[in-house]
């Protein structure tokens, strides 16, 4: 079996340890035999020897008794469940008796106020019942919720690898895919709400959905769970599991174990620096925007510090020889070198803070972009794309309404832009993207459609032109949230539009929105705001000249390419005859997460040139990752494109067998399952629609001007199949880089 050498682990925080330890270790050996809960998963010795309640000392350094006496005892029953559950179900024939019994374990649950009529029968429904008798009091409604959620999430992921294992299925995820399991698997989003708890305060309702905390809670679950892959590693390999961080990374790159480690303990190093980063600057203006009261913000910043706590002492309790996770010191071990780097122990956690000082180099790679620099030119790789082109008939009709309707935004004729001309939008085709895209929509739609994505790229264009270039942080986001207004819900009434994208939105709102249900209207308005307000981030971003973290930007790609409105749009017309439990469903969620990465990625790649060079932008998934790697750019090339066909691969692997699954554990009828299969093909003709456009019109390979005339963009053939024959403007398939 591959070992790995522990890294140095970036920990900037000091671990302190709650002096309430005795009473709680007590405590919890009283509580975890009268649950009945040592055999058959734990011995009296073993569960000693992994100590949950130093565990919650060390992460809850401040709480009083009673409260350290709560948290261990829920930590205890966390860790129950993740022994118990795949001791006791291993096979096929036990996934309907595992739902069951998660099903039962959430009705111990309920957030009425009302006792659960079920009677307890096992060592985990009788812990979840003391548990929640305990944690209720004093808590909302809505923090009840929400904390229900998260056990219900984590169930579901536990019900996904037993599904996994059932079929006998030994696939390594992607790694974006493998991160988004990991925040769920790992309880560690779990352990973010029992940090409310421990301290007696509600985050304010109006910040929970804010990108700002969404942030934070999302880097301190991914600082956490892979750095617990890390010191787990030995652990998980010897159970054979295929998927954590380290074989995921490796199986990814083509990296050998040791050199997996590294980048996956960079990765833990970026998101407590992104953690770090947000605190120091995103927290103060959500202070601001949300109005917070001065009781709110000091309870936010009670929190934060909580997670603060949280991380110093987990690595503490996890590092400790002996443990859950490491093994017992031998001699022999000692005298071929520490398997931790610095003390372990208690009273160590001092002379270990601010190891790994090379880590935290890292942090000035970000900030060292020098704009409008020559850069080398991008080679196009072979993409994967198993999808069929179809072209809709309806094209030259859609073609004279999009430029009629361009025209009418005012953007070719708006005084001082010069962002688009008649030779530009002609080269560009944006009516051929909506053909390919929908190649069976009648041209009511077709035309709605590529109304809808023209103005995509006018309000981008416009975003560059008058803000990004400028910097203008103020004024792209008074800009923003007034282009919101456009997006009324309950009524029509909005302002009168003031420039071409206010123009365009307008209109295309007064179109939109009569036509569709309350829900598809709500749903599309908030996915439009949310692909709006996402621009701020790219302009954050640049006023900072900062790269975006690898991670950050994947999250917030998908805004910023507008996954969510996409997947709308394919609603339109066919959100009536697909049930809401399949759209709601986590394997619909991962489809579309799938190809709204795809897209994003993919757009990255292609158009890397005009972004860097001509845009000076730094929110570029090429970019990013070449950062993170320290690498060429062919190398982050390489890697961006090994991400397309993993995302492409993925949805395949969802469309082929756990939608069949969900079907049938649905009872989904012919008609419904009809719909579904209609659903998914349009998904797959967007994707080949997308690619073929992005690829054969000169919208991302012009980087001089954007209305430079047409003779001067392509050198080659135009139109259907020529793309592969000609890649202008510093665009390649092969060769080396070259300098510009």
């Amino acid at each position: 079996m591959t070992s790995i050498a522990l890294p140095d682990f970036y920990m900037p925080w000091p671990a302190r340890l709650n002096p309430n330890l005795e009473q709680a270790r007590a405590q919890s050996l009283v509580w975890v035999r009268r649950m009945e809960m040592l055999e058959p998963v734990w011995d009296e010795e073993r569960f000693t020897a992994m100590d949950f309640a130093l565990f919650a000392a060390w992460t809850h350094p401040d709480v009083p008794p009673e409260e350290l006496n709560l948290l261990s005892n829920w930590y205890i029953w966390g860790w129950y469940v993740v022994d118990y559950f795949p001791q006791t179900y291993t096979g096929a024939e036990d996934v309907g008796a595992a739902r069951e019994y998660l099903g039962r374990l959430l009705a111990f649950m309920p957030t009425d106020g009302k006792p659960s009529e079920l009677t307890p029968e096992n060592p985990l429904e009788r812990g979840l019942v003391d548990l929640w008798v305990r944690t209720v009091p004093g808590k909302s409604r809505a923090w009840l919720r929400r904390y229900v959620a998260i056990v219900q999430d984590m169930a579901q992921e536990a019900m996904r690898e037993l599904s996994n294992l059932s079929r006998n299925e030994c696939r390594v995820l992607d790694p974006i895919e493998y991160l988004e399991v990991r925040r769920s698997v790992g309880g560690i989003l779990w352990s973010a709400q029992l940090v409310e708890h421990a301290y007696g305060l509600e985050l304010p309702q109006r910040l929970l959905d804010a990108r700002q905390l969404k942030l934070l809670n999302a880097a301190f679950a991914d600082a956490e769970g892979l750095q617990n892959d890390l010191i787990s590693y030995d652990i998980d390999m010897a159970e054979g599991k295929v998927n954590n961080a380290v074989t995921v990374v490796g199986h990814f790159l083509d990296r050998d174990a040791q050199d997996a480690a590294g980048l996956v303990n960079d990765l833990v190093t970026d998101r407590i620096e992104q953690f770090e980063h947000t605190c120091a600057t995103e927290l103060a203006p959500a202070f601001d925007e949300y109005l917070l009261s001065p009781v709110e913000r000091a309870q936010v910043l009670r929190y934060v510090q909580g997670l603060k706590d949280w991380m110093a002492g987990n690595l503490e309790w996890a590092l400790r020889p002996g443990g859950r996770y490491l093994p017992e010191r031998s001699g022999d071990a000692v005298a071929e070198g520490p398997a931790v780097p610095g003390p372990t122990g208690l009273g160590t956690a001092a002379a270990r803070l601010g190891l790994a000082p090379h880590q935290v180099g890292r942090r000035s790679r970000s900030y060292r972009n020098l704009p409008r620099q020559p850069r080398e030119q991008i080679d196009l790789p072979d993409f994967y794309m198993p999808f069929q082109l179809r072209v809709n008939p309806l094209l030259p009709v859609a073609r004279e309404h999009g430029n009629d309707w361009i025209r009418g935004t005012g953007i070719t004729s708006a005084p001082g832009l010069g962002i688009w001309n008649e030779a530009s939008i002609q080269a560009a085709d944006y009516p051929l993207l909506g053909a390919v895209a929908f190649p069976d929509a009648k041209i009511a739609e077709l035309d709605l459609f590529n109304d809808w994505y023209t103005w995509g790229f006018i309000q981008d264009d416009y975003l560059l032109e008058v803000f990004k270039r400028r910097r203008d942080l103020p004024g792209a986001k008074a800009y923003l949230e007034r282009l919101a207004r456009f997006l009324p819900v309950d009524t029509l009434a909005m302002p009168v539009p003031t420039n071409p994208p206010e123009q365009g939105l307008a209109d295309l709102w007064l179109r939109t929105a009569p036509a569709v249900s309350d829900g598809l209207r709500r749903k599309l308005a908030a996915s439009w705001v949310a692909h709006i307000r996402s621009g701020l981030w790219e302009i954050f971003n640049l006023v900072h000249n900062r790269v975006p973290e690898l991670i950050d930007h994947m999250e917030m790609r998908r805004l910023s390419l507008g996954a969510e409105v996409i997947m709308d749009l394919f609603g339109y017309g066919s959100e009536e005859t697909i049930p809401d439990a399949v759209m709601r469903s986590r394997p619909m969620r991962r489809l579309a997460a799938a190809v709204g990465d795809w897209a994003g990625w993919l757009n990255d790649v292609i158009s890397y040139q005009v972004e860097i060079e001509y845009e000076d932008d730094l929110s570029n998934g090429v970019l990013a990752l070449r950062r993170f790697l320290g690498s060429d750019l062919p190398e982050a090339v390489d890697g961006v494109n090994r991400l397309l066909t993993a995302r492409l691969q993925e949805f395949e692997h969802l469309r082929d067998t756990e939608l069949p699954e969900l079907s049938a554990e649905l009872k989904l009828g012919e008609e419904e399952r009809a719909s579904l299969a209609d659903h998914l093909r349009q998904m797959e003709e967007w994707m080949a629609g997308f690619f073929h456009w992005t690829l054969g019109t000169s919208r991302y390979t012009d980087f001089r001007t954007r209305t430079t005339p047409v003779a001067t963009l392509l050198r080659g053939p135009v139109g259907l199949g020529t793309s592969a024959a000609r890649f202008p403007l510093g665009m390649r398939r092969t060769g080396r880089p070259v300098a510009n």
